[in-house]
């Protein structure tokens, strides 16, 4: 049956996408309006701290008033904030309530229209079905910067901002070509501390490494267009952003598909050494062609990656508390974005952006080698025990 609905999914990913990154332009249109780099982080972190929040609890919404009332919910709170993008350029102040409901609409639109097609396959393709519902996102990553630079140069950011509320006009359509909930009264609902308890012991590891990687996210997502955009031109975010989407792409419909099970998705965790070598690597792009190839590599690492991570994930949820887990692993990454900003907003002021994004590629290379470690012992210990319930001296 998810075969079927499978482009109405990707659809809805992809109009979930697009405004994330034409809002990539959003730090240069607030900074030619004098905004600090300090605010400017938290204008950027304020919508992943909604969306952090509006994730956390999306599974307990889901149970409540199901899967497609939650994706519509979603649109209808994405819709008034995407109409405020466009107030704020006359009243700026009202950027932060849009960020707000831009960034809790999206969420629930990405939560229910997730929870919905994860539940429709069997348990060995949760993983994958998360990787490909992900994809769209990477080609919005190449189309998106380049239509918004279009646009923003044709007819106006105006015409830009408003964008945001037609996306999420064409996703309620959308939602009605997918299959309705079940009766939400006959669902089990436990509460948020009780999936916490049962899954965090499960997932620690997992979330840990997932929050480490958003933190290192939001440095180029916030300040890629203020460290090299001067230096090589407003086409920058473009070139890196083709980059990006197209590694994607390629790995996602390639290698990761055979990195995305048994000990493999370790192999493909790995890959985000590369994407902290790569990281470190974009204040000393001197070159369009430069950012191509840095976001070539940062998308091959990160297509590879997180199919792989989603699989080891998906596989550790309780069983009976799958959607409200779900809801706490693709909240951490979020919770990164979030901190993220403010954070390295905070301190690009002391360091400079040289050593802000080689900073996060340590941060990000280190914790990678110890979840590999700690992994790799995993499976060591698991393996002996194998060996003494068989009879063997291992």
């Amino acid at each position: 049956m998810y075969r079927g609905l499978l482009p109405y999914y990707l659809t809805i990913s992809a109009l979930i996408s697009l405004p994330i990154w034409m809002l990539l332009l959003l730090p240069q249109i607030l900074m030619e309006q004098g905004w600090s780099p300090v605010l400017i982080g938290w204008i950027i972190g304020v919508y992943f701290a909604v969306h952090l929040s509006v994730q956390i609890s999306a599974g307990q919404v889901s149970s409540r008033i199901g899967n497609i009332g939650t994706a519509t919910l979603g649109s209808v709170i994405a819709i008034a904030g995407g109409i405020l993008y466009v107030v704020a350029l006359v009243v700026p102040y009202l950027f932060f309530p849009a960020r707000i409901l831009h960034g809790g609409g999206a969420a629930l639109v990405f939560a229910g229209a997730l929870f919905l097609l994860v539940q429709s396959v069997p348990n060995h393709l949760k993983g994958r079905m998360m990787g490909y519902f992900g994809l769209p996102g990477f080609v919005m990553l190449a189309v998106g910067p380049l239509l918004a630079a279009y646009l923003n140069e044709a007819v106006g950011s105006a015409v830009m901002l408003a964008s945001v509320p037609a996306c999420f006009v064409v996703v309620l359509l959308l939602l009605r070509r997918l299959p309705q909930p079940l009766d939400p009264e006959k669902r089990v609902r436990p509460s948020f501390a009780q999936v916490f308890r049962t899954n965090l012991p499960r997932l620690r590891g997992i979330l840990g490494i997932s929050f480490v990687f958003g933190l290192s996210f939001a440095v180029w997502q916030t300040f890629l267009a203020s460290t090299v955009g001067q230096r090589i031109g407003p086409s920058a975010v473009s070139w890196f952003g083709v980059g990006y989407g197209g590694g994607a792409i390629l790995s996602r419909l390639g290698l990761a598909q055979h990195f995305d099970h048994g000990d493999r998705r370790l192999i493909a965790i790995a890959s985000l050494a590369l994407y902290a070598l790569s990281l470190s690597l974009i204040p000393h792009g001197f070159r369009a062609w430069h950012l191509l190839v840095l976001g070539l590599a940062c998308g091959l690492a990160h297509g590879t990656f997180y199919p792989g991570l989603s699989s080891l994930a998906s596989e550790r949820f309780h069983p009976l508390h799958t959607g409200p887990a779900m809801s706490l692993y693709i909240s951490a990454s979020t919770l990164g974005m979030f901190i993220g900003p403010p954070l390295w907003g905070s301190l690009v002021e002391f360091i400079g952006y040289s050593s802000l994004f080689g900073l996060a590629g340590i941060i990000l290379f280190s914790t990678t080698t110890f979840f590999l470690i700690r992994e790799w012992k995993r499976i060591d210990r698991t393996t002996h025990q194998g060996y003494k319930q068989a009879g063997y001296d291992a």
